[in-house]
């Protein structure tokens, strides 16, 4: 049984619609006036960012967040960029399976294992 191309695009583009609509509807939900995360909106705010502002420790949480992603980001930079040079210059021993373990979270992205929990 041969699929059509077209109903694989459209099973694609809802797959990907299914798992990337939360992703970007938390940014209108963030604007809401409402306290509950639902349609209708009840109109645009800045209440949820001041109350980020005036509270200490979501404040604390937030810049603790924003320090983890800064130095998180710089480091996987600084270990790709030596990885990629090490496997393209250089032969060494069980060279395909560090190559199959690098690659491993292409195949597995964070969103799969996520659903699947």
């Amino acid at each position: 049984m041969k699929t059509s191309p077209k109903i694989l695009w459209i099973y694609a583009a809802g797959l990907v619609a299914f798992l990337y609509a939360p992703v970007l509807l938390l940014p209108v939900f963030a604007f809401n006036a409402s306290s509950v995360v639902a349609f209708p909106l009840k109109g645009f705010t800045l209440e949820w960012f001041m109350s980020l502002l005036g509270n200490a420790a979501l404040r604390d949480a937030a810049l603790n967040s924003l320090s983890v992603a800064a130095t998180v980001s710089a480091a996987s930079t600084l270990l790709g960029i030596g990885a990629a040079r090490a496997l393209t210059r250089y032969s060494f021993p069980m060279k395909k399976t560090v190559v199959g373990t690098i690659m491993v979270p292409l195949f597995l992205p964070e969103i799969i294992i996520g659903v699947s929990l």
